[in-house]
């Protein structure tokens, strides 16, 4: 997938999937942020809130961002935590703020579309994302899985990410 332009504007239409086998993710922190949502799983259940402990996590701290669900009409997602690193790289304090909040208006879309996809389907979702947003090149993948509130709906979503090593590094390089 590739997003370019001022905001992030699409080439294509921007895809989203759901994913299973860790094997296909790049990045060895993401994959391993999804390997360990696999095994904390209890009788087939996903797990709740207390999966994104920072000492389980560590290796992508500055990198997690926590939703919660805000399911009365219309379902809306809000940020609860946002790493470091993210805040750092998008210039942008977004805990308390909603996904649909976003401060590129071109990126909203996907990021809902992501959101909305794990939420209604309990399923871990992956993208492999090529940009230009908010001024910067990016190169990252995501995997946003869901964490199950008491009632065993999910009540939050959990992302790890990673990014190039510096911000304004083209996507590509090394």
């Amino acid at each position: 997938m590739e997003l370019s332009g001022q905001g992030a504007t699409p080439q294509g239409q921007p895809s989203i999937e759901f994913i299973t086998d860790p094997s296909r993710i790049r990045d060895a922190n993401v994959r391993h942020f999804l390997e360990l949502w696999q095994a904390a799983h209890v009788d087939g259940r996903a797990p709740g809130k207390s999966f994104l402990d920072p000492l389980r996590l560590r290796f992508l701290l500055g990198s997690l961002s926590l939703l919660e669900v805000q399911r009365e009409e219309p379902l809306r997602f809000r940020y609860r935590l946002v790493g470091t690193d993210i805040v750092q790289r998008l210039g942008h304090e977004l805990t308390g703020k909603f996904l649909d909040e976003h401060p590129d208006p071109l990126l909203r879309p996907f990021l809902v579309k992501g959101a909305t996809m794990v939420h209604h389907r309990t399923m871990p979702a992956y993208a492999h994302v090529q940009a230009r947003t908010l001024g910067q090149d990016w190169l990252l993948e995501v995997v946003a899985v869901p964490l199950l509130g008491p009632d065993g709906e999910v009540a939050f979503i959990g992302a790890g990410q990673s990014f190039p090593p510096d911000k304004t590094e083209q996507p590509g390089r090394t």
